[in-house]
């Protein structure tokens, strides 16, 4: 596997650095029992709180206190490490489906970014929620495969702190992308213990976690490798390997002082199943050839593929550095900067014979044949050839400066805050046609250059002792610069009539895309937070947001709008509102409810499976409810659940009223929690997604699954072991669905996939394959365990 041996000499450095400090660290204790006798002995009979150093200034002992931070939002929350530990979370996804009112989906063979699905939208792979590590935003622009693409992949799930979650766009810290709102993963300074774990499971899963944090006199450390394997249940296995390294070291190098930085390096490889069409699944079998008699078949079914070769490999490195400074107990100035190489090539067939028709053909000694080229023996062994590459390389690098003041306004206290931040991608990005991992067209090729500068200021009054009022205001400026790549003896239509040639039809008309642009946006936010009695909280919130599109459509607006879809704007605008509360009651039990409502000027993305704009379009409300709560019956029983409610429709366009395709209605989440002294503690599990409209006028279903999830673990002295049932009642459910046209091998040469040159090209605009329901599915019923030693 591609680099493999790269990453299991990172695991080795990773445990022989454990291995050596914990030397270090035994070598060490055997010195200083003594010392620390002699110290007791001559303790003085009161505690001591500081020492006076050299500059006059008292050397504290540490005290750590944890407590959650003021909330903005009624809807906004923080779950730490110890919310999800009795929660499926062997992988981020994993995590991620533990959130309040979010849900992720995978297709494809594991190794992508996830579907992600929160209030109302199904944002792609990230188009409208924002995502960040340590500040660091995650989602990439101009994406080969889509706007705002944010795979968190590269995260190591045991070096997770604590998670701060914000829906809405009412946060003046959160711009673009960050509509739904925005998700920041907290990463640990160090680990309380270092530890060893195993894990493995059914469709030949593996992980592998070795964590350390060696003890420096001057700094925290952590040091944490990972190595993740799995076939998944599918006919044709995944064949995914996914391997992560991360360090990351905090000091103080004055006491008025704090820096840290820290590097990732992640590298995943991975074959797809696919998305397959619903119907070929209920007819159990998928016919080969129809030219034999009888018809050549083989069993299908729903965790098979029509096209075996999809799949990719992706490569992330970072580096994040920040420093903050408090010069006095009322200044504060914080810096970051961030740098990140990242690629990724993608294989991806969703369509399978609908453009090319019987096109490619194989050849008995294996080599594939294209029937537009030449004679291919007169064989009959034709394969599906609508595959696409995807391709993108890029390095990233910005940075943000903040200052907070914190004074007085007629004696009532102010938090003031001013930032600059900066977000520079250079990329190369590139879609190609493919047949089996092997190019045959380029659609599109181009090195873009896409940067951003934002400044936002905001400001927190405290009026009263119950009332808080938050203003601020957001500006955003976008240069996007791109230059075609394509070579000069390409020849590209763009804007050719199908019906008048085979060769005219899109899907095989390469598209030059150049030129330069700048947009800018201006975002006003809002909230007020009534406290009316202790433990209770009242909010009111306004703000706009945005997402911006992709640079290729951005500038392929200014040539050729109607393959841009008419765009109107770079940058799509959302104004949000919400009225919420939270509380908790009796020491026991926490309630939080929201009512939102959020407008979004226009659904039109760039497609980077198509190289063009992605219907339909026009502007959307979405409204909804997310209701939370947390009990602790006794001692050792809890309970959690989450609902959230929404209702998404077109306003304007060619349906209004309609259903926004695959818009998720009804998401649930919950479980009871068993936590004994005896170091015994288990949890079940359920996780819901209700039906979904798969079009705009409602005549196809996404269903939606129920999921029971039950988790045990057992810990003595120094060894912990867990054991998980997924999916207990072994329901069957698609985890990614998609409303698309397609054509199978039997379907080619009449109704919907009537060929546009028969036995050569493909099928005509206005034959454009059967639509229906293309689905991957989730695992069945299956078992996990592990094993960790803390050391």
């Amino acid at each position: 596997m591609r680099n493999r041996s790269r990453w299991l000499r990172l695991a080795a450095v990773a445990w022989c650095f454990a291995v050596v400090a914990r030397a270090e660290e035994r070598g060490a204790a055997e010195t200083q029992p003594a010392a620390e006798a002699a110290e007791e002995r001559s303790a003085p009979a009161t505690p001591e709180v500081a020492k006076p150093t050299g500059k006059g200034r008292a050397q504290l002992t540490e005290v750590v206190v944890e407590a959650k931070k003021p909330l903005s939002a009624a809807s906004s929350d923080e779950i730490r490490e110890k919310d999800y530990e009795l929660r499926p979370h062997a992988t981020v996804m994993e995590i991620l489906n533990s959130i309040p009112g979010l849900v992720v989906a995978q297709h494809q063979g594991g190794g992508k970014a996830p579907q992600w699905l929160i209030r109302g939208f199904d944002a792609d792979h990230g188009t409208d929620v924002a995502v960040f590590v340590d500040s660091m935003p995650i989602n990439l622009p101009t994406h080969a495969h889509g706007q705002g693409y944010a795979d968190v992949n590269f995260i190591i799930p045991e070096t997770v702190e604590r998670f701060q979650l914000f829906k809405g766009p009412y946060f003046t810290q959160f711009g673009d992308f960050a509509n739904t709102g925005a998700l920041n993963f907290i990463t640990k300074e160090e680990f309380t213990e270092n530890f060893a774990l195993a894990e493995g499971g059914y469709f030949g899963t593996q992980r592998y976690v070795l964590g350390a944090s060696p003890k420096l006199p001057w700094a925290k450390t952590l040091l944490a490798a990972q190595a993740f394997s799995t076939n998944g249940p599918f006919v044709n296995p995944q064949h995914y390997w996914r391997y992560n390294g991360f360090a990351k070291i905090t000091l103080n190098p004055t006491p008025e002082s704090n820096f840290w930085i820290d590097g990732t390096v992640y590298d995943g490889d991975w074959d797809g199943s696919g998305q397959i069409p619903l119907r070929v699944v209920q007819q159990g079998s998928l016919v080969t050839n129809p030219e034999t008699t009888p018809a050549t078949t083989r069993p299908f079914g729903r965790f098979d593929s029509i096209d075996p070769t999809e799949g990719g490999s992706t490569d992330r490195e970072n580096l994040d550095v920040h420093y903050t400074y408090t010069p006095t107990a009322q200044d504060v100035w914080s810096f970051q900067a961030y740098a990140s190489r990242y690629k990724l090539q993608l294989f991806s067939d969703f369509t399978f014979f609908r453009d090319t028709g019987l096109r490619f053909t194989r050849l008995s000694n294996g080599d594939i044949c294209d029937t537009t080229h030449g004679d291919c023996g007169g064989s009959d062994n034709y394969i599906p050839g609508d595959g696409i590459e995807q391709n993108d390389q890029r390095e990233i690098y910005g940075g943000k400066a903040n200052y907070t003041h914190y004074w007085a306004l007629l004696d009532r206290p102010v938090q003031s805050q001013v930032e600059v931040d900066t977000n520079n991608n250079h990329i190369n990005v590139a879609l190609h046609r493919q047949v089996q991992r092997q190019r045959f067209y380029t659609i599109n090729q181009l090195a873009v250059q896409e940067d951003t500068v934002s400044a936002w200021m905001q400001h927190q009054i405290f009026l009263t002792d119950w009332l808080r009022l938050e203003t601020g205001l957001r500006g955003d400026v976008f240069f996007f610069n791109g230059s075609d790549n394509l070579p000069a003896s390409v020849t590209t239509q763009p804007n050719c009539d199908p019906a008048s040639g085979p060769r005219c039809d899109r899907n095989f008309t390469a598209v030059r895309i150049a030129g330069n642009s700048t947009n800018s946006i201006v975002s006003p936010k809002l909230n007020l937070v009534i406290t009316p009695m202790p433990d209770t909280d009242i909010y009111l919130n306004y703000g706009n947001g945005f997402h911006s599109n992709d640079a290729r459509n951005v500038l392929l607006a200014k040539a050729h709008p109607q393959q841009a879809g008419n765009v109107s704007s770079a940058l799509a605008q959302s104004t949000g509102y919400e009225l919420g509360a939270r509380t908790r009651q009796f020491d026991r039990v926490d309630l939080a409810t929201a009512l939102w409502l959020l407008d979004l000027s226009d659904e039109l993305i760039f497609s980077g499976d198509t190289g063009e704009a992605s219907l339909p379009a026009g502007a959307t409300r979405r409204w909804g409810i997310d209701f939370e709560t947390r009990c602790q019956f006794t001692d050792w029983l809890f309970l959690d659940y989450d609902l959230s409610y929404a209702d998404p429709r077109f306003r304007t366009g060619e349906n209004p009223g309609g259903a926004i395709p695959l818009a998720p209605i009804i998401l649930m989440n919950g479980g009871l929690t068993t936590e004994f002294g005896s170091g015994f503690s288990a949890a079940l599990r359920l996780r819901y997604l209700g039906d979904r409209p798969a079009n705009e006028t409602r005549t196809l279903t996404a269903p939606g699954f129920t999921l029971l999830d039950l988790l045990g673990k057992y810990r003595w002295r120094n060894v912990e072991a867990d054991l998980s049932f997924l999916n207990l009642t072994n329901t069957d459910w698609r985890e990614a669905q998609f409303d698309d046209q397609s054509c199978v091998r039997s379907e080619v040469g009449g109704g919907d996939c009537a060929l546009h040159s028969p036995g050569k090209q493909g099928t005509s605009s206005s034959n454009a394959g059967v639509t229906d329901i293309h689905f991957t599915p989730g695992n069945p019923f299956w078992i996990r365990g592990g094993l960790a030693v803390y050391f």
